[in-house]
């Protein structure tokens, strides 16, 4: 299954952020979405123009690496799997670095 640049930023960034795995608190509704902002406020200001996109773009990467069984949702946890871990390792932590200033300038 091939993943999208989004894609594989975000398993990199649960990887080398969080270790594998992010705990996170949700007021209920939909997790992906929740977790989207959670990670773009990191990027991006709320008032910056490009914020929604860059949540929406981010839930919908989550919603799929989910669907491939790249990730677990299980409870307040997103946890990656075997191959999440295998996909997000391929990125060199520089690489990486330099992908979070890219999504920084957005």
């Amino acid at each position: 299954m091939s993943l999208s640049g989004v894609e594989k930023f975000l398993l990199s960034y649960v990887y080398y952020e969080y270790g594998g795995k992010l705990y996170f608190q949700s007021p209920g509704g939909d997790a992906e979405s929740f977790l989207a902002e959670f990670i773009a406020e990191e990027f991006l200001p709320r008032k910056n123009p490009n914020f929604s996109r860059v949540v929406e773009g981010f839930a919908s990467a989550l919603r799929g690496l989910r669907e491939k069984g790249y990730v677990e949702l299980r409870g307040y946890e997103l946890i990656l799997t075997d191959s999440g871990k295998a996909v997000a390792t391929q990125i060199s932590q520089e690489e990486y670095r330099d992908l979070k200033k890219r999504f920084s300038k957005v």
